[in-house]
C-alpha cells in the first residue's frame, strides 16, 4: 500500500469504529462533522501513521489545528517527509500496530471517564 492508502485504511478503522461500518473514505470529508471523529481519535490516528508509516509530521512543527479533511491530513504527511510507501520496508508487525491502537482505545477510555 502506498501512504495515501496506508491513511485512509487508518482513518476509515477508526471511523467504523466510531461512527459505524461504512465502506470507504473520500477527501473532502470532514473528520469531525462528518465522520464523527473527535480531537482524540485524530491523535490516535496520527499515533497508529507513526506506527505504520514511521513518520510523525507534527513533531516537525505542522499543524494539526488546520486538518479539517481527509486530503488535509494527506496533504501534512506529504510535505511531512518521506515518499509514498516510506516506512513499508520496516512495516511493523501486526502485534505492533494493535498495540498502538489499543494505546488509542485506553486513552479515549480514560477522558471519557474524565469527562463524567
Amino acid at each position: 500500500m502506498d501512504k495515501h492508502e496506508v491513511i485512509k485504511a487508518t482513518v476509515l478503522e477508526i471511523v467504523n469504529e466510531v461512527d459505524g461500518p461504512r465502506d470507504q473514505v473520500e477527501e473532502d470529508q470532514l473528520l469531525v462533522d462528518q465522520l464523527g471523529l473527535s480531537s482524540l481519535h485524530l491523535a490516535r490516528i496520527v499515533a497508529v501513521l507513526e506506527v505504520e508509516l514511521g513518520i510523525d509530521p507534527f513533531s516537525d512543527g505542522a499543524s494539526i489545528t488546520g486538518v479539517r479533511t481527509i486530503g488535509d491530513l494527506l496533504r501534512v504527511y506529504d510535505a511531512g517527509g518521506g515518499q509514498p510507501g516510506a516506512g513499508q520496508d520496516d512495516a511493523p508487525h501486526p502485534t505492533e500496530r494493535r498495540r498502538a491502537v489499543a494505546r488509542g482505545n485506553r486513552a479515549l477510555r480514560l477522558d471519557a471517564r474524565n469527562d463524567s
